[in-house]
């Protein structure tokens, strides 16, 4: 009996050692404003001055021009910041340590749908990895918890891009360009047609939000992104209409990020050695009918196309690069019942262009 006891003893330790010697921590965030200033991006990797990757990473991803959040950290190792800009909101984490970390993050967020990404950084502000992770819908406004793991001196960046309100800002601009322009009567009519049934989707996928019913809403969203095509094909048929054509290509794009959301479309890009390689993971519920890769700006003939990828399936491709060639953002597109969705994740900073 004293040896079962004494055996018995022994695995209990045996199970426990392991958790005492995992590391983890947690870091929360609040919509309350910080009084200081956030750190600067360059002081934020470790750097003692700003260098040209960090000032374009900077540009990129808004750190300049952001409102810091108050942010907490259980632990000195791990230093975390929270920042908002417009609806957007970002929390950036950074090891000291000389150990990989677990990390469970919790902070606000109010109601809406969200594109959450993550980019992986090194100590000279380069980003390993860019990844487009599991969409987050918010019924309500409150707090969100999600778990990360650190590489020991290594950081991350956490972007998470409420949808809902860019989509109303993108359709008062494109219906105002379509009043504002010089056209015929019989074209000014089509383009009002299908404005006001895409705005009558719009209210439905809203009020499927509110019902908690996701399929719902990603079918109107499909079918909003069917009727800003046909905008977009009217637009582009006819002269004086440049303005409604840009606002319906910008639509799509906010509709398809949305979409991406909803549908849980999970892409990461790392560039190594031998070139981009991208994985694809369908974290959702349907059947997507076609999966199309490419990167941008690359010939069509180059992307590779697979048919009926199913739920919890993964695809992984590597496109070639040249050694000193920079990485195009690659584009993913899905074709499922009812609709398509486009997904763009870049992996470098890319230049502002101007309109």
């Amino acid at each position: 009996m004293m040896r079962r006891v004494a055996l018995d003893l022994l695995l209990c330790l045996l199970c426990v050692q392991p958790m005492h010697g995992q590391s983890e921590e947690r870091v929360s965030w609040s919509a309350q404003v910080a009084d200081a200033p956030a750190t600067p991006l360059h002081q934020f990797v470790g750097a003692s001055e700003p260098s040209d990757t960090a000032r374009a990473l900077g540009a990129w991803v808004g750190w300049d021009d952001a409102e810091p959040l108050l942010c907490s950290s259980t632990s000195p190792s791990i230093r975390a910041t929270a920042m908002r800009n417009g609806r957007t909101w970002m929390i950036a984490l950074w090891n000291d340590s000389e150990a990989k970390t677990k990390v469970t993050l919790e902070g606000e967020l109010p109601s809406g749908i969200y594109t959450v990404e993550r980019l992986l950084l090194t100590e000279s502000a380069g980003i390993s990895t860019a990844e487009r992770r599991n969409g987050l819908v918010q019924r309500t406004n409150g707090r969100v918890q999600r778990t990360e793991w650190l590489e020991a001196h290594t950081g991350m960046l956490l972007r998470f891009s409420e949808t809902t309100q860019t989509v109303d800002e993108t359709r008062g601009a494109l219906r105002r360009s379509i009043w504002q322009s010089r056209t015929s009567p019989g074209v000014l009519s089509r383009l009002a047609a299908l404005t006001r049934e895409m705005d009558s989707h719009w209210y439905q996928v809203r009020a499927s939000i509110r019902r908690n019913d996701v399929q719902m809403a990603a079918r109107g969203v499909h079918r909003m992104l069917f009727l800003v095509s046909g905008i977009r094909a009217v637009s582009s048929t006819y002269g004086g209409l440049a303005d409604v054509s840009r606002y319906a290509e910008r639509l799509i794009d906010v509709l398809s990020d949305m979409s991406s959301a909803l549908l849980n479309v999970a892409v990461m890009v790392r560039r190594t050695e031998q070139g981009l390689d991208v994985r694809v993971v369908n974290a959702g519920t349907q059947t997507w009918k076609a999966l199309r890769l490419v990167p941008d700006m690359v010939k069509d003939e180059e992307a590779v196309v697979l048919a009926n990828v199913k739920p919890m399936e993964r695809t992984e491709v590597v496109f070639r690069l040249a050694e000193n060639e920079p990485a195009p953002a690659v584009v993913v597109s899905l074709l499922l019942n009812g609709g398509y969705a486009r997904v763009k994740v870049p992996v470098e900073p890319a230049e502002e262009k101007e309109e």
